[in-house]
């Protein structure tokens, strides 16, 4: 009987791996990755230019909450962040790396709100730690973009709402206008080719609006046109673009090569391969996964290559607040896709700016929450670690092949067989032990409940894992192992519970309060986060439960 038993155990093993292997074929891979908070940002802030330089981690002016430009910037050392002035703002400005070692920033918005534009330049030394204006613009200029060419001089376009043309930085202190444009747009792509030349490529014009017919304009020759745009476009991308992060070719062989997410008008995502004036799509093992397990996933960066890997990240998130990184390992042909996703980050939607680090991790500087129509009002500090690779340099985990599903299924086999014959001798009369982990759980779980009820922490709409670990003064990876465990719910699923259940108190007794303020009260960013989760948790909207329940009462 056993041995029959344990036949038939391996037989559906081996069926479930077969069919498992040819389900996965052609597929995407979709892998949790375990984002770290970071120290915060000393100012909250959006619309920020974000860099490695020098070896630090670098963030650059922006707006902080208000939609009030920040004259500040920040670069991060020993694991914490150093507060330093800028000479200018720079919200929605641009920044160049340069030969000297130097990074140079320019433009953005003149007043609070994103208003008008700016011609104001300086120089940033990292070595020094200091900021010196030292120029103008020929053009004042917004969300434009810029590079930098053998000669050391720098080429610039792109504008806001204001007339856009070429300009070039002779590489000490004039900028000079160049050649007129023919299509003004914000927010351009800047790509080198072999001969010295510069494209120009973009989708929005100068006042966000899509271009019908994108024209591909150059520095030094006319205008072209590539076929790929007659079905793709760029992505809706709002923060600082610089070409040497979808840089992913050879500048000693001469070899000027780009990759770009673009995206067809059925929402499809896609990679497209630039080769000097050739625009094509690189191939792809699975299609770019636009739609994930909790809802549609949305692509918001430009692509961050990571070099030494050969490989690289289009960041992107969805309305839970989870983060994902579409990574691209483009040496290969086709290209291997593995989609990487966070655990909820935020209550809702949000954007981040990316940086790349030196160890081809990615860096999220000053997530962004798209709540209703004021995101641009309510920029965070937070920032956190997306760790792909280890201090070795591994690479990411791959999908698995055949040959390794069969062990892995070899390896289910042999843990069954293990579990039975120990299930076998304990039916023998030995006393069952409690899990030492899963006392500990139960432990921790009770301090958990005993903080939220006495403490309420749940109140602050900004409470997150780490504020309610230094409460209990423990890791916050045990916290979220233990209400994952007992609760079988995520950390932000777990506090909104709580939420709800103040709500549902506050609604019973103030059944005249505006709903709005019971939702704040409660510790929701915004009503329309608290009409989302109160709908998910009892299946009605507040108005609804209240009149249920307000019947109820009457009827007993």
């Amino acid at each position: 009987m056993r041995r029959a038993l344990y036949l038939f155990i391996i037989h559906a093993l081996l069926l479930i791996t077969v069919e498992a292997s040819a389900e996965d074929k052609g597929s995407c891979p979709v892998i949790r990755v375990e984002a770290q908070p970071l120290p915060n940002l000393n100012i909250p802030r959006s619309g920020h230019s974000a860099f490695m330089v020098n070896g630090e981690v670098t963030v650059v002016g922006g707006h902080t909450s208000g939609f009030v430009l920040t004259p500040t910037a920040e670069y991060f050392k020993d694991g914490r962040w150093y507060l330093l002035q800028t000479v200018y703002p720079h919200d929605g400005g641009f920044y160049v790396p340069l030969k000297t070692g130097k990074v140079m920033l320019a433009g953005g918005f003149k007043e609070n709100l994103g208003i008008g534009q700016s011609f104001e330049v300086e120089m940033y030394d990292p070595v020094a730690h200091r900021f010196g204006g030292f120029g103008c613009l020929d053009q004042k200029r917004a969300s434009a973009a810029a590079l930098e060419l053998d000669s050391g001089r720098v080429f610039i376009a792109g504008n806001w709402y204001a007339d856009d043309w070429m300009e070039l930085f002779d590489g000490h202190n004039r900028f000079n206008y160049l050649k007129p444009i023919r299509q003004a747009r914000c927010l351009p792509h800047l790509l080198r080719t072999s001969d010295g030349d510069v494209m120009m490529v973009g989708y929005l014009n100068n006042r966000g609006q899509q271009l019908d017919t994108i024209v591909i304009e150059r520095m030094k020759g006319e205008p072209i046109k590539a076929p790929l745009f007659d079905t793709w476009h760029l992505l809706h991308i709002e923060m600082p673009i610089n070409s040497e992060d979808f840089f992913i070719g050879d500048k000693a062989k001469g070899d000027y090569a780009y990759l770009l997410p673009v995206r067809n008008k059925d929402g499809q995502v896609a990679i497209a391969e630039v080769h000097d004036t050739v625009f094509s799509l690189l191939p792809t093992d699975c299609p770019v996964p636009t739609k994930g397990q909790w809802g549609d996933v949305y692509y918001y960066t430009p692509f961050f290559a990571d070099r030494p890997h050969q490989r690289g990240y289009v960041v992107g998130c969805d309305s839970t607040g989870r983060q994902y990184a579409l990574c691209v390992d483009y040496a290969k042909r086709p290209a291997r896709l593995t989609l990487y996703h966070t655990d909820p980050l935020t209550e809702t939607s949000a954007l981040t700016i990316p940086v790349m680090l030196d160890d081809g991790n990615l860096m999220l500087t000053g997530i962004k929450p798209c709540v209703e129509y004021n995101f641009n009002f309510t920029p965070t500090a937070q920032v956190w670690l997306l760790p792909f690779n280890s201090a070795n340099g591994s690479a990411p985990a791959e999908s698995m092949s055949g040959w390794l599903w069969g062990l892995l299924a070899l390896a289910i086999v042999a843990t069954i067989l293990l579990l039975f014959y120990y299930w076998k001798h304990r039916q023998t009369g030995a006393q069952a032990v409690e899990p030492a982990a899963t006392m500990a759980n139960e432990e921790l779980m009770a301090r958990i409940s005993r903080v939220m009820e006495e403490q309420q922490p749940y109140l602050n709409c900004k409470l997150r894992l780490s504020d309610l670990a230094a409460l209990l003064d423990v890791h916050p990876n045990d916290i979220s192992s233990c209400i994952n465990t007992l609760k079988g719910c995520s950390f932000s699923t777990f506090i909104n519970g709580y939420r709800i259940d103040h709500a549902k108190q506050m609604l019973a007794q103030e059944p005249d309060k505006k709903i709005a303020n019971i939702a704040i009260e409660s510790g929701f960013a915004s009503e329309q986060t608290f009409h989302t989760n109160f709908k998910q948790t009892t299946g009605m909207t507040p108005r609804q439960w209240l009149s249920q329940n307000t019947e109820s009462t009457k009827e007993s």
